[in-house]
């Protein structure tokens, strides 16, 4: 018997295995569309029709990537073109699939992201695999192409890999690769050689006065250096801030690379921002002379220079943030609210600079102990 239906949301997650084997719920709205599921429990919509004489055979997705209104229409535009061209469409190389790809998961990411997707895309992807069919990149091929760039550009090789494999995954859920078959799979990304800047006591005297000597020369840029010293926060976070995000002690976002998120105004900073004009019809904190938000590299190569930091990236004054704060003896978990951390797990990278307060928490607690053993007469030494 044909299990056929108007398949539902709901539907479409109680539809199991019968009697431990695999079948197929087929839907009325979309003729053709259907609903596989495997012994083990595994779902997955299916287009099979025949078409001016061709039969169209074709995974679409799981059931986890595509709703039912997707896998609708995603069945309807491959039945269309089948039965436009007298053939089931032609899966495209990677070339023409690419701008399909950014335009169609544009809303998952942030506008810098999208930029940086694409740059990836125009830049190594489709130079290296645009005359190939999405269903034809083979895992040798991305292997062989993440080692040759991994060679001088390990950081470039690790983003334009994760572009390539959200891509494949895309092209699985469109029903243009076979099921887990992302050629990406099992690629670890190689390791960069970035190693934080941590400033000493020396270095930031250093920066001070070099601070101290651009001011004249870079105004804002400099006060937009110290504030992100002073706060800890992002390179965009500092230079997209708008007077209306300020509230007293903080800064309120209403997005950043994590989301909304508020940043922490000491009086350092605070003053920083009082120093700053406002101008007229210009909404930036840091604004440059042509009313956009300030630009700091110039700033920061001149004060890097006479501070003897030729190395010295901005990120790593964020860096510098947290140190001082972990090595102040703050938590953890204070050190994640300081700087925006969305996800715990991304400040216990600095988790090592505190070795030295869990040492002494080791000895108070562990000479506590002894005292309770020994009748509050343990030697300490």
């Amino acid at each position: 018997m044909t299990n056929r239906t108007n398949i539902t949301e709901a539907r479409s997650r109680a539809f199991g295995p019968a009697d431990g084997r695999g079948a197929v719920l087929w839907d009325n709205a979309a003729p053709g569309l259907g609903l596989r599921v495997r012994p083990n429990g595994r779902k997955t919509w299916i287009v099979h029709r025949r078409c001016n004489g061709s039969f169209v055979k074709r995974t679409l997705g799981t059931l986890d990537a595509l709703t039912v209104e997707d896998a609708r229409q995603a069945a309807r535009a491959l039945l269309a073109d089948a039965e436009a061209t007298g053939a089931p469409a032609a899966v495209p190389t990677v070339r023409k699939f690419a701008p399909a790809f950014l335009a169609d998961c544009a809303e998952r990411w942030k506008p810098a992201t999208r930029q940086a997707h694409a740059g990836d895309m125009d830049r190594h992807i489709v130079p290296a695999f645009g005359d190939r069919r999405v269903d034809a990149v083979t895992a040798k091929d991305v292997r062989n192409w993440f080692d040759d760039l991994s060679v001088t550009r390990a950081g470039t090789a690790n983003r334009a890999l994760a572009v390539l494999s959200s891509m494949m995954k895309h092209a699985e859920a469109l029903g243009l690769r076979r099921e887990d078959s992302n050629p990406c799979k099992g690629l670890r990304r190689r390791k960069t050689g970035f190693t934080a800047h941590y400033l000493s006591d020396d270095e930031f005297a250093a920066l001070g006065r070099a601070l101290d000597d651009a001011e004249a020369d870079h105004p804002v840029a400099v006060a937009a250096l110290r504030f992100l010293l002073y706060t800890g926060a992002r390179k965009s976070e500092a230079l997209r801030l708008k007077w209306e995000h300020v509230h007293g002690d903080r800064a309120v976002l209403p997005d950043s690379k994590t989301g909304p998120r508020t940043i922490w105004l000491a009086a350092p900073a605070r003053a920083v921002l009082a120093a700053q004009p406002r101008r007229a019809n210009c909404p930036w904190v840091f604004a440059s002379p042509c009313g956009g938000p300030a630009k700091v590299d110039k700033a920061r190569n001149a004060v890097r220079a006479a501070a003897g930091l030729p190395k010295l990236r901005i990120h790593d004054l964020r860096h510098s943030h947290a140190a001082v704060a972990v090595n102040g003896g703050e938590g953890l978990r204070v050190v994640a609210g300081l700087l925006g951390h969305a996800d715990i797990k991304t400040t216990f990278g600095y988790a090592h600079l505190a070795e030295g307060y869990v040492l002494d928490a080791a000895n108070r607690v562990s000479h506590g102990l002894a005292d309770m053993l020994n009748g509050g007469e343990a030697d300490h030494d």
